[in-house]
């Protein structure tokens, strides 16, 4: 893996703006396989995880009722996992720089949710290994060393204004970074900027060019749509023609640009 040079502040979380985090993707994915970024199409986050970073990936019951979709363990560790067989809480332990996912993201049904999730971990192991160091964790308020991370850290948009804590912007830039690496700003804008992909919504989908949009990101890089549509947010698209702003059709409703952090 090439070497980000990151920046820390005393707390030990990076000092990242969003387009950082874009210029980090883009150099990784250059690094790992650059056609992602010329032929758009899906990440093979396994591949990515085990290949290129090093790391393990590991499959257990992380809660009752897959409350905790995913961890990253940092250092050798006990971890809490839950027994379907007894129906309560039991330890497991896990060795360093493993990617947990919860098994009740196994489905093909929740494949769009695995891979985020694989993603937002790995996104912890590169920027968060500092934060998350043993002495750290032992000294501040006995913190654990690994992630515990829900389905509101993982999808969703990252609300401007809202983030106080270190928490709160490791979580933030574990998200940003997740979506971005899911959907390469190159490859979104390849397909954004296509003429015949643009032909087509115009001629077949009026009304409804923004959905057709999200529909066909989603079905090209394996995300949900609501995932697609927020990226095209982050990223500024689409931007409206004259004949578009002149006209009462609102690209993306209520959803505004993520300023940059």
């Amino acid at each position: 893996m090439i070497d980000l040079r990151l920046r820390f502040g005393t707390n030990k979380v990076p000092v990242l703006s969003n387009g950082e985090i874009e210029n980090h993707v883009d150099a990784l994915i250059a690094d790992y396989n650059p056609d992602l970024l010329v032929r758009p199409k899906a990440l093979d986050v396994d591949d990515f995880t085990e290949n290129y970073l090093g790391l393990r990936l590991h499959y257990t019951y992380l809660s009752h009722k897959g409350f905790i979709w995913g961890r990253m363990v940092f250092h050798n560790a006990m971890i809490l996992v839950y027994n379907p067989d007894t129906g309560k809480a039991d330890e497991e332990p896990v060795e360093k720089n493993t990617v947990i996912v919860d098994n009740t993201l196994l489905s093909g049904k929740r494949d769009n949710a695995y891979r985020s999730t694989v993603m937002h971990e790995c996104a912890h192991w590169i920027y968060h290994g500092r934060y998350y160091s043993i002495d750290r964790c032992q000294y501040i308020n006995q913190r654990q060393p690994y992630t515990s991370c829900n389905m509101k850290n993982i999808i969703g948009r990252s609300v401007p204004g809202m983030l106080y804590t270190d928490y709160d912007w490791i979580e933030h830039q574990a998200k940003y970074f997740s979506a971005a690496i899911l959907m390469p700003r190159k490859a979104v804008l390849k397909i954004y900027q296509e003429p015949f992909v643009n032909q087509y919504i115009q001629e077949n989908c009026r009304g409804r060019e923004n959905d057709e949009l999200v529909r066909l990101l989603a079905k090209t890089f394996h995300v949900s749509q609501e995932s697609a549509r927020i990226r095209l947010v982050s990223l500024g698209l689409p931007k409206k023609t004259k004949k578009q702003k002149d006209s009462s059709f609102n690209w993306f409703g209520n959803y505004e640009q993520e300023p940059e952090f």
